[in-house]
């Protein structure tokens, strides 16, 4: 079954890719000095329950700035567990089909009203539709993990650590943030 899964996400990478639809991104990032430049920050948390947690705990102090907005995407099944100020958007995840369908509301009216300024992915495995969804997010810095598709979708890559060790990668992010 896992063949089947990774067959399928190069199948659809490769469509995306000859229909030009998913391109490489720009390796040249200027950093801005400027604490005021960021006005919008998207952070997509985990949608795996293990990560989420160690994801949320590295973030509880999270120093908001003023006059940025911050949205979240996270798995619906932890939005109970949620408390960071922002905009909450749904992120419907089926583990079995390891698909995730974004918040309608966010997909028609948020990315086409918003410019993100960054966009940070805290998935530490590979999704496939989260992946697709930060490429067509218009976004200067976008932070991700590495992985075999990276250099596709996010400009800032960090090494994909081991999962005990997760928590450390989430505080640089977090210091990325401030």
């Amino acid at each position: 079954m896992m063949k089947f899964k990774a067959f399928s996400t190069k199948l659809k990478f490769f469509y995306l890719k000859l229909t030009g639809k998913i391109k490489k991104m720009d390796t040249s990032v200027e950093i801005i000095s400027t604490k005021t430049a960021i006005k919008n920050i998207l952070v997509i948390f985990p949608l795996k329950e293990d990560a989420f947690r160690v994801a949320l705990y590295a973030f509880r102090n999270l120093k908001r700035k003023k006059n940025t907005n911050y949205y979240y995407l996270i798995n619906s099944i932890h939005k109970n567990h949620f408390h960071l100020p922002g905009y909450i958007y749904d992120v419907y995840y089926n583990n079995k089909k390891q698909t995730a369908d974004v918040d309608k509301y966010f997909i028609n009216e948020i990315i086409k009203s918003k410019k993100f300024e960054m966009v940070v992915d805290l998935n530490n495995e590979f999704i496939f539709d989260i992946a697709y969804l930060i490429n067509n997010i218009s976004g200067y810095y976008k932070v991700g993990f590495k992985n075999t598709y990276s250099d596709y979708f996010y400009n800032i890559q960090l090494d994909l650590p081991t999962f005990s060790v997760l928590e450390n990668s989430y505080s640089k992010i977090n210091i990325m943030l401030d």
